[in-house]
C-alpha cells in the first residue's frame, strides 16, 4: 500500500476546485457574519492566507474553526441559511460517515479520495469545520481527555473502514492492517455504529465546556493538546485577504501556527506536502473526472 499523501493535480482541475471552495467559504462566512458567529481560518488554510494570500498552491481543502457555542448555532441554522446549495455531513446526520470532522459539502458534486473511498455516504466537494472546546487546567485531565478522544476517534474511523492510511511498509504495515481489519469487523459484529461512537467522542470533547478554562482546542485534530490556543489569543479575529474574498484568522495567528508547524513561512519540499487528490471528482452539472 502506498504511503504517499501528495499527488499532482491537473492544474486546471485544481484551480477550478479552489474556486468552488472559495465560494463555499464566502457563503459560510457571510452567514456567520450575519449571525455574529466568529469563524476563523486554521491549519493549512491559515498558512495559505498569510503566506500566499489564498490557498497553499497545492492545497485542495479549507479548514475553519469555531468555538463550540458558535459551531452549535451554525449547525442549528445551517439548512435554513445554506441548505439550497450545501449540506452538512456528520455521523449524527449520516451514520455511514465515519469521521469526527464536520464537512460542509457542495450539493450535486462528487469528491472521492483514497481516504474516503470505503465510506458508503455521499462524498462531495467539501470544507471542514472544527469546533474548539475547553482544555482543562489539570495535566491529568488533559491526558485523560486525549486518551478518550483519540480512542473514540480511531474507533469511529475503523467502524467505517478497515483499511485506513498506514504510514509504514513491510511487516509493521501488515500487522497494523490486520489489527484494523479485526477492529472493523468486531465493531460490525457488535453493531457499534459511527453515530454511537461520535456521540461518545463529542461527550468527551465537550466535558469541560462548563468550566472556566484558559485554553481551547479542537479534539478532532491529532495534535490537539500540543496545539491548544489561549482564548485571549483567539479573539478578536483579524481580517485578511484570501483569494478573491476576505476571511478571518485568530488574533495571535502567528503563535498558533508556529506551535503547530514551526517555521510555517518556509515552503516545504515536495515529499512533505499533503493534499487529498481525488480518485473521482465531479463539478456541478459536469461529467466526472477520474484520477489515477
Amino acid at each position: 500500500m502506498s504511503t504517499v499523501l501528495f499527488k499532482q493535480y491537473d492544474p486546471v482541475v485544481l484551480k477550478k476546485l479552489q474556486g468552488v471552495q472559495t465560494q463555499m467559504l464566502k457563503d459560510v462566512l457571510d452567514v456567520c457574519e450575519k449571525q455574529d458567529l466568529p469563524c476563523f481560518l486554521i491549519y493549512g488554510t491559515a498558512i495559505g492566507a498569510v503566506r500566499h494570500q489564498g490557498f497553499i498552491p497545492w492545497d485542495d481543502d479549507i479548514d475553519v474553526g469555531m468555538l463550540r457555542k458558535d459551531y452549535d448555532r451554525l449547525m442549528e441554522i445551517f439548512d435554513k441559511e445554506l441548505g439550497e446549495h450545501y449540506e452538512l455531513l456528520t455521523p449524527e446526520i449520516d451514520s455511514r460517515y465515519a469521521c469526527t470532522v464536520t464537512h460542509v459539502q457542495r450539493k450535486n458534486t462528487v469528491f472521492i479520495s483514497e481516504m474516503t473511498k470505503d465510506l458508503k455516504c455521499n462524498c462531495r466537494i467539501f470544507m471542514d469545520i472544527f469546533p474548539f472546546d475547553n482544555v482543562p487546567e489539570s495535566v491529568d485531565d488533559q491526558k485523560r481527555l486525549l486518551r478518550k478522544s483519540t480512542l473514540y476517534g480511531k474507533l469511529l474511523f475503523l467502524s467505517g473502514s478497515g483499511s485506513p492510511h498506514i504510514p509504514y511498509t513491510g511487516l509493521k504495515y501488515h500487522i497494523l492492517h490486520f489489527g484494523c481489519m479485526v477492529a472493523h469487523y468486531g465493531l460490525k459484529l457488535f453493531h457499534i455504529t459511527p453515530k454511537f461512537l461520535y456521540k461518545k467522542f463529542k461527550k468527551v470533547s465537550t466535558s469541560f465546556n462548563d468550566v472556566d478554562c484558559e485554553y481551547v482546542t479542537s479534539y478532532e485534530y491529532t495534535g490537539c493538546l500540543k496545539d491548544k490556543i489561549k482564548k485571549a489569543d483567539l479573539l478578536p479575529l483579524k481580517k485578511v485577504p484570501f483569494e478573491s474574498i476576505e476571511a478571518y484568522i485568530p488574533a495571535n495567528n502567528d503563535e498558533f501556527l508556529k506551535k503547530v508547524y514551526g517555521d510555517y513561512m518556509q515552503i516545504p519540499p515536495v515529499e512533505k506536502r499533503v493534499n487529498h487528490a481525488p480518485l473521482v471528482i465531479q463539478f456541478d452539472g459536469e461529467e466526472p473526472i477520474y484520477g489515477e
